[in-house]
């Protein structure tokens, strides 16, 4: 046998055929075909037609893939996505093995989800999924919008959202519609959640959580949902001071913070959300939620807000005329004949507790005790007048 010591890819005088891009390639194609390219009859024009088509298929399920996976706002721009939705439209309406289109995937990752906004205006273009889709936002089994309450990256998701604002794909409606300030209202999610809330502020007190219970008497809460729901809440109706004294299932708000994270932590919130010195009313409004039941609520603020103790609320009166009204209104007093240690409840009112007219029912103190829903005490509307008889005759004048 011959051998030769010559290296087997031993360079030739013969030229070498140039290396061919693929854009390059392309553009010789299209050449091609412009000059007549195979004859329609030609079978070498089907063969290579039904090779081109499945090479088209692999490069759209490619896309799809890259747009399913593979997005990262990082590595790729928005020109990039926006070139290959140019070239494979159809890859935004592909599924993946588990039912799901490249842009609820896009909303599912930090990588990917600035990318939404760009594919939902692109997929409203091209139809996908259906007309009431907004661009795949919204389909039978998935919503974009309370996916992006699952993902960390707060700022960036504020950013989609904002954007998704701008260009009509979000709707205020869909706050309500959703019950966006539920989903929003989890750790993390604090600057979301201000931006939904600013938008629709009276969504803050008609939204509910699962159990029908209002967002701010949580189950569920945290230290941190609580503080943003009533810092959201302080922003938007300072006059209710944030919803803090809500009540639900006779309970208050606040008495629902201290019971789920203890009242350490939750004055903590509060004073946060409510600074003591400001002249808020909280110990008035601690004082008519609940007298009896809630003396403990008012007595704990107390040691926090003792300024406001000296202060009138927006109605002219003291803690104490408020709390006195309260009482008088829930009907929880005792005649004065009565052995029971509320016995002394009207002895020892004050007279601008009995001279002053409670502002909710419009009444002065004689009256509510005649017009008590469980019975009059005509022993205390006695008293009263004999207390304050000026009353009386300025009902005459």
């Amino acid at each position: 046998m011959y051998v030769t010591n010559e290296p087997i890819n031993q360079p030739t005088n013969q030229p070498s055929m140039p290396f061919s891009s693929i854009d390059d390639q392309i553009a010789k194609l299209q050449q091609f075909n412009n000059k007549g390219g195979f004859d329609r009859d030609d079978k070498t024009s089907a063969k290579i037609s039904a090779i081109a088509g499945k090479a088209i298929e692999s490069m759209k399920q490619s896309a799809a893939e890259f747009l399913h996976v593979s997005l990262d706002d990082e590595k790729h721009s928005e020109e990039h996505v926006k070139a290959t939705i140019d070239v494979f439209a159809e890859s935004l309406s592909i599924k993946d093995k588990h039912g799901v289109i490249p842009i609820q995937c896009a909303a599912g990752r930090s990588e990917s989800v600035a990318f939404v906004p760009l594919m939902a205006q692109e997929g409203l273009l091209l139809g996908v999924g259906g007309e009431e889709s907004r661009g795949g936002l919204l389909t039978a089994d998935k919503n974009v919008f309370v996916d992006l309450s699952y993902i960390e990256d707060d700022e960036k998701c504020k950013k989609v959202l904002e954007q998704l604002r701008e260009l009509e794909l979000f709707q205020k409606e869909d706050i309500r519609n959703f019950d966006l300030l539920y989903h929003f209202l989890c750790d993390g999610c604090a600057q979301r959640f201000e931006m939904l809330a600013a938008w629709d502020p009276q969504s803050l007190m008609t939204s509910t959580c699962n159990g029908g219970e209002p967002l701010i008497h949580d189950a569920d809460m945290t230290e941190e949902t609580f503080e943003m729901i009533l810092k959201a809440g302080m922003r938007h109706f300072p006059e209710r001071l944030g919803f803090l004294f809500r009540t639900y299932k006779g309970k208050t708000a606040c008495e629902t913070a201290f019971y789920e994270l203890g009242a350490e932590i939750a004055i903590r919130i509060i004073c946060r959300c409510i600074p003591p010195g400001e002249n808020h009313p909280i110990l008035h409004m601690a004082a008519d939620s609940a007298p009896h039941m809630h003396m403990h609520l008012e007595d704990m603020l107390m040691k926090h807000y003792r300024e406001e103790a000296y202060t009138k609320d927006a109605t002219g009166r003291t803690v104490s005329q408020v709390r006195f009204h309260a009482q008088l209104r829930q009907g929880d007093t005792l005649s004065l004949t009565s052995a029971n240690d509320n016995a002394s409840f009207f002895r020892k009112a004050t007279d601008d507790q009995i001279e002053s007219k409670d502002p909710r029912s419009g009444l002065y103190p004689f009256m509510m005790a005649a017009a008590s829903d469980q019975k009059s005490d005509l022993d205390a509307v006695n008293y009263l007048l004999r207390r304050c008889p000026k009353l009386l005759a300025a009902q005459y004048e």
